[in-house]
C-alpha cells in the first residue's frame, strides 16, 4: 500500500489539481501495512497466470464491448467532452497541434506540473459518463512521458476511474486518506511509482485503489492501497514515445437479503494492459455494498506530489467502452504509433 494523495482520491488516482492536499506519509509495499482492523474482509486475488493460462478466461476479459467516449482532441470541440480542465486557463493543460508528437491525427493533449519548490503541482481533465452509470468500463488511453520525465517519487500521472453513487459530476472527490464506506465511492487510478528510487524513472505500473474492504496505513489513515503485477512482471513504460494503457473495473455483485455487507458480494474485478498485453488480473474484491455504486467518472493528467522540476504528458486517442478496446489497430499509419 503506498500512502499518498490525490484530489479525487481515485485516481485522480492519478491526475489531481495543482491545489490538491498533500499527505507526508511514508509510502509502502503492502506486505509492511499495518493489519486490518477487520481481518476477515476479503482481499483481492492476483490472477494473471491463471487468466494467460486460459485462452477461454482472456477471451471473457477482452471481450469487446459499447463504445461510451472518445477523444482524439483533433479539434477545439474536443475540450467540451472534458467537464473539468484543471489549468486551462495558465496553459498548464492544452491541446497542442503537432503531428510530430500526437499518436494519431495531428493533435494530443499536454499536461504540465511546473516546478514549485517541492510543493504540489499538475494539471487534469475529468469526463462524465452519466448519473446512472455502468457496472463494467474499459479505460484505453495512449500516453508519452516525457523524454526528461522524473517525478521523483510519487506521482499520479496516468489516468484513472471512479464509481460514486451520487449523481452529481464533482461527488466524492477529496476523500483522500479516507476509506470508503461501501455505499459512497471506489476508485482506481494507474501509474507509476519510482520505489523510492530503485526504478528508472518513471517508474513502475501498479494500480493505485480506494474501496470498502482497503487496508490501513500506520499512520490511521486509509491511503490508497498498490494493486501490482508479479515483481517479475512489472514494466516501467519508456519515456519519450507513445505507450497504450488500458484498465477494466467490474463491479461486483450485490444479491440476496439481509445486511448490507452480507448482500455484497466479493466477484469484482480489476484488470489492467500495457501496450495490449495483459498485465494484471485481480478478481474477488468487494468493491461496494450498494449498487448505486456505479462507474460514472473518469480522468487524465498529471500530478507530482513534490515538484522540483517541470515534468510533462501527452495523451491522445482516449475510448470508455463497457469492454475491451485494445490498442490502435495495426493497419494504421506508422504516425500513429509512435
Amino acid at each position: 500500500m503506498r500512502p499518498h494523495p490525490h484530489r479525487i482520491a481515485t485516481l485522480s488516482i492519478a491526475l489531481v489539481a495543482a491545489a490538491a492536499a498533500v499527505s507526508t506519509a511514508t509510502p509502502r509495499a503492502q506486505d509492511e501495512v499495518a493489519p486490518p482492523e477487520r481481518p476477515t474482509l476479503p482481499a483481492p486475488r492476483l490472477v494473471t497466470a491463471a487468466t494467460l493460462a486460459e485462452p477461454a478466461r482472456l477471451a471473457e476479459l477482452e471481450r469487446p464491448g459499447t463504445v461510451l467516449f472518445r477523444d482524439d482532441f483533433e479539434s477545439d470541440e474536443s475540450l467540451a467532452h472534458w467537464f473539468e480542465i484543471r489549468g486551462r486557463d495558465d496553459g498548464r493543460a492544452a491541446r497542442i497541434e503537432d503531428p510530430e508528437l500526437a499518436h494519431g491525427g495531428r493533435c494530443a493533449m499536454r499536461f504540465v506540473a511546473p516546478a514549485r519548490d517541492g510543493a504540489s503541482s499538475g494539471a487534469g481533465a475529468s469526463a462524465w459518463l452519466g448519473p446512472d452509470g455502468y457496472e463494467r468500463v474499459h479505460f484505453r488511453r495512449y500516453i508519452r512521458f516525457a523524454a526528461d520525465y522524473d517525478q521523483g517519487n510519487l506521482n499520479h500521472t496516468g489516468g484513472g476511474l471512479a464509481a460514486v453513487a451520487g449523481r452529481g459530476r464533482w461527488d466524492e472527490m477529496g476523500k483522500a486518506g479516507i476509506r470508503p464506506t461501501g455505499d459512497d465511492r471506489f476508485t482506481i487510478g494507474f501509474e507509476p511509482w519510482r520505489d523510492w528510487g530503485r526504478q528508472p524513472a518513471p517508474g513502475y505500473m501498479f494500480v493505485y485503489a480506494y474501496w470498502m474492504d482497503m487496508r490501513r496505513d500506520r499512520d490511521g489513515n486509509y491511503w490508497g492501497n498498490m494493486l501490482g503485477p508479479e515483481p517479475e512482471r512489472r514494466v516501467v513504460p519508456p519515456r519519450g514515445r507513445w505507450v497504450c494503457l488500458e484498465t477494466m473495473v467490474k463491479a461486483n455483485t450485490i444479491a440476496g437479503d439481509g445486511p448490507p455487507d452480507e448482500r455484497a458480494r466479493a466477484d469484482g474485478e480489476l484488470a489492467a494492459w500495457i501496450d495490449g498485453q495483459l498485465y494484471l488480473h485481480y478478481d474477488g474484491i468487494r468493491w461496494r455494498r450498494s449498487e448505486l455504486v456505479r462507474v460514472k467518472r473518469f480522468d487524465i493528467g498529471i500530478y507530482i506530489h513534490q515538484a522540483t522540476r517541470d515534468n510533462e504528458v501527452l495523451y491522445d486517442d482516449v475510448v470508455v467502452s463497457t469492454g475491451y478496446v485494445g490498442p490502435e489497430p495495426a493497419a494504421q499509419p506508422a504516425a500513429r504509433r509512435r
